[in-house]
């Protein structure tokens, strides 16, 4: 590993440290606030979902639905990529909370075990809708769970928790939602790809 891979890797971890540390002085205040947590995201906070996506739709399973992954915590692999928590994790278990339920793999394709709330993050996840980068010739290999698709599996499944514009706000108010990480595939997948920017905001496959 080069100079320049290692520092960029231990920028990665630095940034994760510092959402952690953020992520647990933040509770530490507002502990006994919150009833439930809403999570959205990519593969730095899916907790099941593409694993349960790939089972459903007959798809090759990833690398991290194997071993080693899971062998810190859990003891298995749960489709985190991860060998054990995720901050999501972490900040549920200091609210007292289980671990939030992925949106994927409840029965007749309900989410199950959703009294405390939902994760809907999706590795391989991006900000922009798939039809941005179909457009520019961008490949998603893993999902089409882009943000705007996760939004719209919240508004599905919100009326599980209140009935009425009202009801909802006020349930709303007592809600920790959780927005990200998300955004470095719609990166990745342009230059690994072999996308170029072109200076005006739009993304070419040669230089300009």
């Amino acid at each position: 590993m080069g100079f320049s891979s290692s520092c960029s890797l231990f920028k990665h971890h630095l940034i994760i440290s510092f959402v952690i540390n953020i992520a647990i002085i933040t509770i530490s205040h507002v502990n006994g606030c919150f009833t439930s947590i809403f999570s959205f995201g990519d593969s730095l906070t899916d907790t099941g979902n593409l694993h349960q996506l790939s089972l459903s739709e007959s798809k090759k399973l990833s690398h991290f639905d194997f071993p080693p992954y899971g062998r810190t915590f859990f003891g298995y692999p749960t489709g985190r990529c991860s060998d054990g928590s995720l901050v999501i994790d972490f900040i549920a278990e200091d609210f007292g909370f289980p671990f939030l339920a992925p949106y994927f793999g409840g029965e007749n394709g309900k989410p199950r075990n959703i009294e405390n709330g939902v994760n809907f993050a999706i590795a391989g996840a991006t900000a922009l809708d798939d039809v941005f980068f179909k457009e520019r010739g961008i490949h998603n290999p893993l999902t089409n769970g882009s943000l705007g698709v996760q939004l719209g599996y919240f508004k599905d499944v919100l009326p599980s928790f209140c009935s009425s514009s009202s009801d909802c706000k006020d349930f709303l108010k007592k809600s920790l939602i959780v927005m990200g990480e998300i955004g470095g595939n719609d990166y990745n997948y342009a230059f690994l790809q072999g996308k170029k920017h072109c200076g005006d905001s739009t993304l070419c496959s040669s230089c300009c």
